[in-house]
């Protein structure tokens, strides 16, 4: 008798896992119900991914996450938010201080869905839409509305795509675009930060963007970028990181000047940028080694050590070499 009531209280138990509503139903992701916009520099959130811890992640300045809390509960000084990793283009969930972003209202920004159909083209098949993720930023625009900078891409789609969508009459509308090969290390952008270097206001879009040409030739590039007459313009691209050994130079030599050096043969370099304030433009400086190497030896034989301070022009920042 006994084995027989036990038997029907498991059945009970799995017939009730299946009715909508019942103990066993998984608890659903929060809907968003406002967007929230980064003002810092770079603020300190607690993200994760699906299946990972949270971890300290840093947001750039321009990000616009989801705010996913129904609303302020009480004197909570942090929120529930969804952010996108330019680099991997996954969806991330955590808490941010609430001082850190501006709350805007959901309707202030198309969806994702509505982004795709703006763009067109392959993002109208409903495969490739399902599986796109898209990554936003403002850009401010001076006195004008913001410009929306969304990275659109996911492992299985060859591309990711840099889409600018420019405000006309009370709407967005999709602009110039960049297109970035996806690749089993890269999916997205490996970095992605904004800010007014100028000082107008017109805010730049800065990126950090992996190149190859060959096994042992390949590195990064530091590019600026900032909207100009509906359009992307380049203010500055240099290598921040460059390895250059495919071939060694019998007797490696030191050019002049020192950044000459920079993806020579036999050479591997590796820079930070910083920027100095010159009035109301920050101008960037590129600070690095190069380090040269000969066949058959693990550690340099020498290095050359670089920091070079690139100013505005007025249209452009001077080239590092």
């Amino acid at each position: 008798m006994r084995t027989q009531t036990h038997i029907g209280v498991m059945m009970l138990l799995t017939c009730l896992s299946f009715i909508p509503g019942s103990f066993g139903k998984e608890k659903e992701t929060p809907k968003p119900t406002a967007w929230g916009y980064v003002r810092g520099q770079g603020v300190e959130a607690r993200l994760q991914t699906s299946g990972n811890k949270p971890a300290l992640t840093r947001l750039g300045h321009g990000a616009l996450v989801t705010v996913l809390d129904p609303g302020a509960k009480g004197s909570s000084s942090s929120v529930r938010i969804g952010a996108v990793d330019p680099a991997t283009l996954s969806p991330q969930t955590g808490n941010i201080d609430l001082s850190q972003i501006e709350i805007m209202p959901l309707d202030k920004f198309p969806s994702d869905a509505e982004l795709l159909r703006l763009v067109g083209g392959r993002f109208l098949d409903d495969l490739i839409a399902a599986g796109t993720t898209v990554a936003r930023f403002l850009l401010r625009q001076g006195d004008q509305p913001p410009a929306l900078l969304c990275l659109l891409g996911g492992s299985d789609l060859p591309y990711t795509q840099l889409q600018v969508f420019l405000p006309s009459r009370g709407k967005l509308v999709a602009g110039p675009s960049l297109n970035f090969p996806t690749s089993e290390m890269q999916v997205g952008l490996a970095s992605v930060e904004v800010r007014d270097l100028v000082g107008d206001g017109n805010e730049c879009f800065i990126s950090r963007e992996p190149f190859s040409f060959g096994p042992e030739s390949g590195g990064a590039h530091y590019l600026i970028r900032r909207i100009e007459d509906g359009e992307l313009k380049v203010l500055w691209k240099v290598p921040i990181e460059f390895r250059n050994l495919a071939l060694f130079p019998p007797n490696p030599e030191v050019a002049e000047p020192p950044e000459d050096n920079i993806g020579a043969p036999g050479t591997i370099s590796r820079a930070t940028i910083e920027f100095r304030a010159r009035g109301n433009v920050s101008q960037p400086v590129w600070k690095g080694k190069v380090e040269f190497y000969v066949f058959g030896r693990e550690k340099p034989v020498q290095s050359v050590s670089i920091e070079r301070v690139c100013p505005w022009d007025g249209k452009k920042f001077a080239p590092l070499r």
